[in-house]
């Protein structure tokens, strides 16, 4: 076998033997809050809410690793990387394939979402004497933690559910009235940002309701790096 060959079966075996990685979906919003309301909601709905992005045959293909597998005891580093391939293998199978997306709805309506995004109280110092999250705003923002904690408790409207660009999932607007649970994967409030001087972190909270008894909500510290928002942190502030 010729040198050309042999190295370009090892790269065909190495390329084999790599795990699947998440596609990154573009992003072309110039805006900076809307970047970062793109690609935090994109991370959610594919990292944080349980796969619920997935279609049904993908789902039940898991459900059924985790009642094997996990619920016997075995559950360890090399099941998590087993998770981790599968699930990179699920995001890389359904990306752009938009006959099969899951409809996630988008909630902008302030009233609604009175007790439903972060679930946060209205004073900080309530907040510093009740939640671990206090810490984080404090090191964020130490000269207005107050100010910090109003945006995090105001649900955005800045970005409509058109402008969202998802490449394994369909964002639709909630209206009044609408059952959706009988169509959708769940319902995802966002707050206002709160950017650091340098607008390459930020602060925001965000609910996730997918059914009557089902849901949470959390406080996240985002980050930029190589111009994409990512999140660092997560703090929960309410389950159901």
């Amino acid at each position: 076998m010729s040198i050309r060959l042999m190295l370009a079966a090892l790269l065909l075996l190495s390329g084999a033997c790599q795990s699947p990685s998440f596609r990154q979906c573009p992003n072309l919003h110039t805006d900076p809050t809307k970047q970062l309301y793109n690609d935090i909601v994109t991370e959610l709905i594919e990292r944080r809410f349980y796969n619920a992005y997935l279609p049904d045959k993908e789902q039940e293909e898991l459900n059924k690793h985790f009642a094997q597998i996990d619920h016997a005891g075995s559950s360890g580093p090399k099941d998590s990387a087993w998770h981790h391939a599968q699930n990179a293998r699920l995001q890389n199978q359904l990306f752009r394939d938009s006959a099969r997306f899951q409809t996630f709805y988008l909630d902008t309506m302030p009233k609604r979402n009175t007790m439903r995004l972060a679930e946060l109280p209205d004073s900080f110092s309530t907040l510093e004497a009740s939640y671990d999250v206090a810490s984080l705003l404090t090191s964020f923002a130490p000269h207005q933690p107050q100010a910090t904690l109003d945006r995090l408790n105001r649900v955005q409207t800045d970005m409509r559910a058109e402008e969202f660009q998802l490449c394994t999932a369909r964002l639709q607007p909630l209206q009044d009235g609408q059952k959706w649970w009988t169509t959708g994967a769940g319902i995802i409030s966002l707050s206002e940002v709160v950017f650091n001087a340098d607008q390459d972190q930020a602060l925001l909270s965000y609910g996730w309701q997918c059914g009557g008894r089902c849901g949470f909500g959390e406080v996240l510290l985002v980050e930029k790096t190589n111009g994409r928002w990512h999140i660092r942190q997560a703090q929960r502030t309410w389950i159901s």
